[in-house]
């Protein structure tokens, strides 16, 4: 079985102009509807004065014109 050949230079430099492209005509405002759906923080205080925090979010980024259900993967109503 042969080994995958890499894309020819003419093609790699096609693709990076082309992200360039994508990247000028896209709408910045373009809205993305992003759902928490749980947040937790542990937070620890140590002897010699340093604080440790750890934030986790969990959230889901719905494209734009898709309605959130009802519900949660937990059960839980969505935060707005």
């Amino acid at each position: 079985m042969n080994a995958p050949e890499d894309p020819p230079l003419a093609r790699s430099i096609g693709a990076f102009f082309g992200h360039i492209v994508d990247a000028i005509v896209s709408d910045p405002n373009a809205r993305t509807e992003r759902v928490e759906v749980r947040k937790e923080v542990t937070e620890e205080q140590r002897p010699d004065g340093v604080v440790l925090r750890r934030t986790v979010i969990e959230e889901v980024v719905l494209p734009p014109g898709t309605e959130p259900s009802a519900k949660t993967a937990d059960g839980a109503p969505p935060k707005a």
